[in-house]
Order: C-alpha cells, then structure tokens, then sequence
C-alpha cells in the first residue's frame, strides 16, 4: 500500500510538471505571436509593386519565393522532394492572339478594321475560335431592364445578327431581381434564342474615360486549365458530347470609337445618344442595313507554373509524428483590371502572414504531432492550390487530422471571427476551438455564413472546402467581407493587425489541442463520411443530409 501510494504521488508529480512546462510553452509561444510581427510582412505582401499577385503571374511567384524564405528562416523544414518549399502545379494559360483578333465593319464603298486590345475586349471563356460574321443590330438600352420585359419590346430580325448595346447604369433593381452575372448569361441566352451570333457591348463612359486618361487598351483576358486538378461537382450537369456541333456565339466590349464606327456616326452624335442613355433617355432598337462586322478571334496557348508553399515542423512524438495538423492560407489574389491594382492586403495577406506569426511560436515548443503549413496558389482561381495538395498529398491525407485554414482575418469587429466548416464531420473540431478560445481570446465565435445553403456560399469558397471534400475536418476563420472586398481599397493601412493577431492565437492553440490528442480527430457529424480519403470526392455537399445527433 506505501509502495502503491509513493508511486502515484510521483506521477502525480511527473504530471504536473509535464503539465506545467506544456502551459509554460503554450504561454511563450502566444507571446510570440504578435501583430508587430505581421507588419513588415504584409506591407511587402500587398505593396502595388505586386500587382495583386494572380496566379499565374511573376509578382504570386515573387510572393512565393518571399514566404518560402521566411518559412526556412523561421526554420520551418521542407516537405517536398528534393528538399524544395515549393510545390509546383502545371498550367496551361490560354490568351486571345492579338496580331491574328480582329473587328471590321463592312459598309458600301468600304471597311474599317479596329485591332485587339486596344479598340475592343473579349472574355476568353464566352464564344469559340475563328471567324463569325453577320449583319449588325442595334439594342440601345433595351436589355437593360428585367428579362421579363424583352418579349415585350418589338425587336428587329436577329437572326444571323451580331448585335450592339450601351453598357449604362442599369434602373434599381428590385428585391427580386436577378444578380448581375445572371442578368447577362440571360441576356446571352435571349440573343441566342433570336438566333443572334455576336453581343457588342459599347463600355461605360467610366471606363471609356479611365482607358483615355491612362492610355490604356483592354486587359488580355486568361483562361486556365490545370490538368492535374480535379474539382468536379457530384450532379454537375454533363459536358455535351465531344462530337456534337455548338453554334458559335461570340462577345466583345467595345471602346466608344468602334461603336460610333458601327452605327456610322460622328463621334460626337454617338457620344450624344451615350449622355442621354446614361441619364435615362431610353435608346431603342435599330436595325443597321447595309453594314457587317466580322469579328476573328484566335487563341495561343502557353504552359507554366504556379506554386504553393509547403513546410512542416515535425511532431516530438515517436508514433504520433506520422499524422498531421493542416495550417493553411492563400498568398493569391486579383490580377490588374485597366490599370487598377487590387492589393489583396486582408484578402488574404492578413492570413498569410498570421501564419508566419503562428510558425514562430509554434517553432517554440512542437506538439506531438506534426504541423504542415501551406500558403495555397490560385485561391482565387477556384481553390486550385487547395485541391492540388490534398490530392498530391506529400503525406498520406487519411493521416491529417483536421485543416485549420486562415483567410481574411483582420477587418470588420475586433472580437468576433466567423467559423465555417467546423461543424459538418468532427464535434471534436468545434469543440477544440471553443475550448482554445474561453481560454484564451475570448472572441465571438460566429456561425452566420456556414451553412452550405446560405445564399452567399461561403462554404464553398475557401480553401477549407477541398479538405472537407476529402473527409478531412477542417474549419475557415473568417472576418466577412468590406466594401472594399475585391476592390482597389483592400489595402494595408485598413488592416487591423491587432485583430489578426488574436484570430492567431486561437488557432495556435486549437493546434495544440489537435496536435497533441490520443487519436485522430473523429468523424462523428455526417453519415455518409467515415474515413479519410479521396473516396468522398464523390459526396454532394451542396445538399449534404441531416447532421448526426451528438451522443
């Protein structure tokens, strides 16, 4: 009995000095984590001289290579064969050619041909390769308004037609009123069903006048392919038959002068016609007899590469080394538009740099398992960095136990972050969190945006998605957007670091928890996941069934 008794006063003892250095490391590592940390970080990060860092593009490159050589200061090691922090992933960048992309407009006595880019626009996803021709139609204003006016309006014969409309500030819309991307998909689709082959869209008089007074032409739109990347959707609808004929439709925007070429005006009655569309003054339908345009649009490929970051600190446990916890961000953003530079600074160089903050204080004391850390390309581009990892995974992604996935994390109210995604495979997750928050930050913990079926869709858009889609539970800490989300006004000094830094240290100790549990997180929430792997690609989560009840 003395024996038994001395024995566990020792372990005792043991536990609580094993206890009190895991509190201790705990404590250094949150104190290493500070937004005087971030600062320098993120001002290189989002500075205009990176031109907001698309992928592909030779500015993400240059941010690449900056987070991998923070990675390697901080010690972080590499995961990638050869010893590389960089994970390359291939793409095949598509573009229009423009020696061989052209417009003209056929008329008695003669031609005027207007060259791309810097007379009109195309958007390389609308419309084919070649040569479309036809006779010319003018809209004006008409397709402006809801759709379910357009039968109403007495239209000239389109059949064959390529036709032209003002780009105007539409009327207020009303609350049941279609998004605007929707409104011009039915525009095309209402074209093609009068048998139309080409939509002209005459640009706003803002853009006309940003293109002037910069000395612009029109941006040289991508289209990319990542062959390697497989993003399916369950139920998506299917591809038409390889071999089955799809009638060329094809889109372009104009500057003022070709459309002034178009309808045979001098430039002043035509920028006449504009002013009174813009302030009201309807602009009717016209037919334009005798005139043709011909519009040839070619495409050149080109094959790059573009690169997540990838490191890893490995775990202090002899078994429990060889499973993982997943920290992730994207280091992407928006490609230049006429000029403007979206820098990106919350979305998402804010999560970029946390992480750093978070490397460094975990480089202080290692859990037990081992940390990844992933600065995510092509984010931006539908979560291509994101997929690419969990499906050229450099470790077996049954072994990671959760994802904890920062972007966005330093606007909107200081003491509140949104979750998204902690609540669909493992109770153990949101559980996690809750417990590193009450006992550190205090933060409120917002649950708004997580539900697949909210009309924003946030679940599906971050780089958390592609590790659910694996069964891999994973959560996205999220501030929620800003008028400036996606504009020239994401900049560093609306950062609020301070923010960050708490967002930070939360997710620094739901690491810990994670990191150091017996076993793998459980998968306790949705029935139809109940292991790892790529086996679960094939679940529809955009009508996922009922949650599990918690036992």
């Amino acid at each position: 009995m003395i024996n038994r008794a001395r024995n566990t006063i020792v372990a005792f003892i043991i536990l609580g000095l094993f206890t009190g250095s895991f509190l201790a490391a705990q404590s250094r590592g949150l104190q290493a984590i500070r937004a005087a940390g971030m600062r320098g970080h993120l001002e290189f990060l989002s500075a205009r001289e990176l031109e907001g860092r698309s992928a592909p593009s030779a500015a993400v490159n240059i941010a690449s290579r900056y987070i991998a050589l923070q990675a390697q200061r901080i010690g972080l090691k590499p995961l990638l064969p050869g010893g590389s922090y960089l994970q390359q992933i291939p793409v095949e960048v598509t573009t229009l050619a423009p020696d061989l992309s052209k417009l003209r407009i056929l008329f008695p006595g003669g031609e005027q041909s207007f060259a791309f880019p810097r007379s009109f626009g195309m958007n390389v996803r609308s419309g084919g390769e070649g040569v479309v021709s036809g006779g010319l139609a003018f809209l004006g204003t008409l397709l402006n308004g809801p759709a379910a006016e357009w039968a109403k309006f007495t239209l000239p014969e389109l059949k064959g037609k390529i036709v032209m409309i003002l780009d105007v500030p539409a009327p207020a819309p009303a609350s049941t009123a279609s998004p605007a991307g929707s409104a011009a998909m039915g525009r095309v689709r209402f074209l093609r069903e009068k048998g139309a082959v080409g939509l002209l869209t005459v640009i706003s008089a803002e853009r006309e006048k940003n293109l002037i007074d910069k000395g612009l032409s029109f941006d040289i739109g991508e289209r990319l392919r990542f062959p390697d990347v497989d993003t399916a959707i369950p139920g998506a609808a299917p591809a038409p038959p390889p071999n089955q004929p799809v009638a060329p439709f094809f889109q372009a925007d104009l500057r003022h002068e070709a459309g002034a070429a178009i309808m045979g005006l001098p430039w002043t009655e035509f920028e006449a016609i504009f002013a009174g569309a813009s302030q009201g003054q309807a602009a009717g339908a016209k037919d334009l007899p005798s005139r043709t345009a011909e519009i040839s649009l070619y495409y050149e490929t080109r094959k790059t590469t573009t690169s997540n970051v990838v490191a890893w600190i490995e775990g202090t446990d002899a078994k429990l080394k060889s499973e993982y916890v997943t920290i992730s961000s994207h280091h992407d953003h928006l490609p230049m538009r006429e000029g403007r530079i979206f820098p990106g600074a919350d979305d998402n160089g804010s999560g970029a740099v946390a992480m750093l903050s978070l490397a460094q204080a975990m480089m202080i004391e290692r859990p037990r398992r081992s940390v990844i850390f992933v600065w995510n390309t092509a984010e931006e581009k539908g979560l291509i960095g994101s997929y690419y990892f969990v499906q050229h995974c450099p470790v077996p992604a049954e072994k990671i136990s959760a994802n904890l996935n920062f972007d966005m994390i330093s606007r909107n109210d200081p003491n509140m972050i949104y979750l998204i995604g902690s609540n669909k495979l493992s109770s153990e997750l949101d559980a996690a969190i809750h417990a590193a928050n009450d006992k550190s930050v205090k933060m409120k913990l917002d649950y708004t945006f997580e539900s697949p079926a909210h009309p924003d869709q946030f679940f599906f858009r971050s780089d958390q998605y592609p590790y659910i889609r694996y069964g891999i539970p994973a959560v996205w800490f999220f501030c929620g957007t800003t008028p400036d989300y996606h504009t020239d006004g994401d900049t560093f000094e609306r950062a609020d670091l301070a923010k960050a830094e708490k967002v930070a240290q939360l997710v620094y100790l739901t690491c810990w928890d994670i990191g150091n549990k017996p076993a793998l997180l459980k998968l306790d929430l949705n029935p139809e996941v109940t292991t790892r792997g790529r086996a679960n690609m094939k679940i529809n989560w955009r009508n996922p069934p009922p949650p599990q009840e918690k036992k």
